[in-house]
């Protein structure tokens, strides 16, 4: 009797070590999701400050700027629960960043003179 209460709250806390991959696959992680997460934002910033120490380069803004991306999208994919959350949140979160991306382009091939 007490093996099956065990499993039944072992099986509780599984969502949080597993992760639903595309095409129906799935992966358990050992220490977490979250931990998971945490450690790879860890390594992000790490990355960051190494490539914001180097000398400037073409790609030094890109590579920050994708760094800051991929640790937007984890944070709001796992830690705001983004991806079990109704698919209407993600739209509310989408639009406007998708209206800022393009003015921001927009702003961006505009001349730097006045008129």
């Amino acid at each position: 009797m007490d093996e099956n209460k065990q499993t039944h709250a072992q099986s509780e806390h599984a969502p949080n070590d597993t992760v639903h991959l595309p095409g129906g696959r799935s992966i358990t992680l050992p220490g977490g999701i979250y931990t998971f997460v945490f450690v790879i934002l860890a390594l992000l910033t790490v990355f960051e400050i190494i490539v914001a120490e180097l000398p400037d380069g073409f790609f030094t803004l890109p590579l920050l700027l994708l760094a800051s991306l991929l640790k937007a999208v984890l944070v709001v994919t796992f830690y705001m629960h983004l991806n079990t959350d109704n698919r209407i949140f993600r739209l509310v979160l989408l639009i406007p960043v998708g209206v800022m991306l393009l003015s921001a382009m927009w702003l961006l091939a505009v001349p730097p003179v006045a008129w």
